[in-house]
């Protein structure tokens, strides 16, 4: 039985050649190793390998979605995983809500080994043979708390992301208490509530 040949794609080089070492020493073929999205579409055209192990986010451009759905229908037998720091992808892009056939999402926070990484592999090229869409995994917030929340996130107050959305203070306050309701958000001492939201934000796209 043939090893398994992939693709990975990564802008930060620490952690492509890590992933791409770590499947080697596993057993597995890496035929091509990308920086941006364009190298990932260029290698899996070149290579058409069984899967491709791409980063969500490349930064201003395509994301690992879009690479994603753009290769689809070209390589309809293409496992891909989707390997991000981002708990839920809404919090890179409001549109990144669905994913293709034959995606598999995995956070890096919480891949512990080569072994998780390749059964993702394995996944993903079942999913894909079998024409089953991949799953996004989402935090328990609507769309419009998620755009206050990366509001937050870039440090405005409530008067300003009231502007930025067109809608009054008091309903930023009242989205801002759903969401740490419906996250679960008890402000511990010395944290206020935004201080513990953004907290809690951090954390679900991996920043430290």
């Amino acid at each position: 039985m043939r090893s398994l040949r992939v693709v990975v794609a990564d802008d930060h080089n620490l952690t492509l050649s890590g992933v791409s070492d770590s499947l080697v020493a596993h057993g597995i073929e890496v035929v091509g190793r990308g920086g941006t999205a364009g190298e990932a579409v260029a290698l899996v055209a070149k290579h058409s390998p069984d899967a491709l192990i791409t980063d969500l986010d490349f930064g201003p451009g395509p994301t690992g979605l879009d690479i994603a759905s753009s290769l689809r229908n070209k390589h309809p037998a293409l496992g891909i995983v989707l390997l991000s720091a981002f708990g839920d992808p809404r919090l890179h892009s409001e549109s990144l809500v669905s994913a293709p056939v034959g995606v598999v999402y995995l956070i890096k926070q919480r891949v512990e080994s080569t072994d998780q990484l390749a059964e993702a592999i394995h996944t993903a090229i079942k999913k894909a043979k079998n024409s089953e869409r991949g799953v996004i995994p989402a935090v328990n917030l609507t769309a419009s708390q998620i755009a206050v929340l990366r509001l937050v996130a870039q440090g405005l107050s409530n008067k300003a992301i009231a502007l930025e959305l067109a809608v009054s203070e008091e309903s930023v306050a009242k989205t801002i208490n759903r969401m740490l309701k419906r996250l679960e958000i008890s402000p511990s001492s010395g944290l206020n509530s935004r201080a513990a939201l953004l907290q809690t934000y951090f954390d679900l796209v991996g920043a430290r």
